[in-house]
C-alpha cells in the first residue's frame, strides 16, 4: 500500500522560517504530509495540549535544530522545541534533526545582520541549555546541512530511509487511501481515477506552497497589527484568488472542492474589506488615516468610531487566518482518507 506519512515539523521560528518552507518541501517531495503548530488554530486549549496531540498523530517528528534555544515554556523552564522532541521520544514516536552547521549560520548572520540567530544574542540566553539539547539531539538521527538548498533534498532522503525500514523496524500508521484496503470485493482502480487523484494532489501542494511561501498569515497579521499596507501585498492574495477560480484550477474532488471555494471566498471578502476600508496616504494604505489619531486630531467620536473599524479588522483577519490553518489541514485529510 501507498503509505504517505505525517511529519511534524518542529523548529524556534522567526529565525528559522526560510529552513522551515524548505523542510516542507521536502516533505512534500517526496510525497508525504508536513505539520506543525503555525498551520493549526489552537481553539480553546492550550498551546502545549494542541502540540502534544499533533505530535501523537504524527509519523514522526522532524527538528530543525539552529543556533537558538527557542522559547520557553514556564512551567518547565525548557523551550517548547526541547519539550517537543522529547515527548515525541517519550512516546516513541521516530525523531531526526537537520541541523545548521556553524558555518551556515555565520553565512546567514552576514545577509541578516539585525535576525538573532545565536542564542547569546537574545535578551535572556539559555546557552548552557542550548548546548545540552544539541548535544542530546546529536546522539540521534541527524543530517548536517552548510545550505539551504541541501535541507530539501536530506528531509526527503531520510524519509526515503525511514519508508525502507517501515515493515521490519517502525510499522507506521501513515496515511492511506481507503480503496487500498482490502475488501471483500476489491475496488478496482482504473488508471483515469488514479490519475485524476494524482492531479488534485498536484494542485494541492501548489496551493499549499503558495500560501506558505508567499506569507499569506504574516500578512494578514502584519495588516491587523500596523493597519496599513502597501497596495502589492494585498494584490498577491488578489492574484492568488483570481488565478485559483478558473475552472481549470478545480478539485475533482467535490469535498476537496468545496473546502476550496470556501478558502477563496474568505480570502476574496478579506481583500474587498481592505479596498473599502483602507485610504492612500504616504504612497500607502491605511485604515481610515483621517480618523487615526497618529496623523491627526479627532474628537472622542472619531476615535470611537476608528475603534469600530479596528476591531472589525480584527475579526475579518481572525477569521480568514483560521480559514487558511484550516483548508492546510483538513484538505490534505480530505485528499488521503
Amino acid at each position: 500500500m501507498n503509505k504517505k506519512l505525517q511529519v511534524f515539523v518542529s523548529s524556534t521560528y522567526l529565525d528559522l522560517k526560510e529552513e522551515r518552507q524548505k523542510a516542507v518541501e521536502g516533505i512534500l517531495r517526496a510525497g508525504h504530509i508536513p505539520a506543525g503548530m503555525e498551520l493549526f488554530t489552537a481553539a480553546s486549549k492550550s498551546q502545549w495540549q494542541v502540540i502534544e496531540e499533533w505530535i501523537k498523530e504524527s509519523d514522526i517528528l522532524m527538528l530543525i535544530l539552529g543556533g537558538k534555544y527557542g522559547s520557553i515554556e514556564p512551567e518547565s523552564g525548557k523551550s517548547y522545541t526541547q519539550l517537543e522532541y522529547e515527548f515525541a521520544l517519550k512516546h516513541k514516536i521516530p525523531v531526526f534533526a537537520i541541523v545548521l552547521s556553524d558555518q551556515y549560520l555565520i553565512n546567514k548572520k552576514a545577509t541578516s545582520i539585525s535576525l538573532e540567530l545565536f542564542e547569546r544574542e537574545v535578551s535572556e540566553p539559555q546557552i548552557a541549555k542550548y548546548e545540552g539539547f544539541k548535544k542530546s539531539v546529536l546522539t540521534n538521527l541527524v543530517r548536517f546541512v552548510d545550505n539551504i538548498s541541501e535541507i530539501a533534498t536530506e528531509v526527503s532522503y531520510s524519509l526515503q530511509d525511514f519508508i525502507k525500514k517501515d515493515k521490519t523496524e517502525y510499522n507506521f500508521r501513515g496515511w492511506i487511501r481507503g480503496t487500498e484496503f482490502d475488501q471483500k470485493e476489491p475496488v478496482v482502480q482504473s488508471p483515469q481515477n488514479n490519475k485524476l487523484f494524482e492531479m488534485d494532489e498536484s494542485l494541492l501542494n501548489k496551493v499549499i506552497d503558495i500560501l506558505e511561501k508567499e506569507n499569506f498569515i504574516d500578512t494578514i497579521e502584519y495588516i491587523s497589527t500596523y493597519c496599513s499596507y502597501k497596495s502589492e501585498t494585498r494584490q498577491k492574495i488578489d492574484d492568488f484568488v483570481y488565478t485559483y477560480s478558473q475552472p481549470s484550477k478545480r478539485f475533482f474532488n467535490q469535498e476537496l472542492q468545496s473546502l476550496f471555494r470556501k478558502l477563496l471566498k474568505s480570502l476574496d471578502e478579506y481583500t474587498n474589506y481592505l479596498v473599502g476600508n483602507f485610504f492612500p496616504k504616504n504612497e500607502r494604505q491605511y485604515l481610515y488615516p483621517d480618523l487615526n489619531i497618529d496623523f491627526t486630531w479627532v474628537d472622542e467620536k472619531g476615535r470611537e468610531l476608528y475603534d469600530k473599524h479596528l476591531r472589525k479588522l480584527s475579526q475579518i483577519s481572525r477569521e480568514t487566518i483560521d480559514e487558511i490553518r484550516n483548508f492546510v489541514h483538513d484538505s490534505r485529510i480530505t485528499l488521503y482518507k
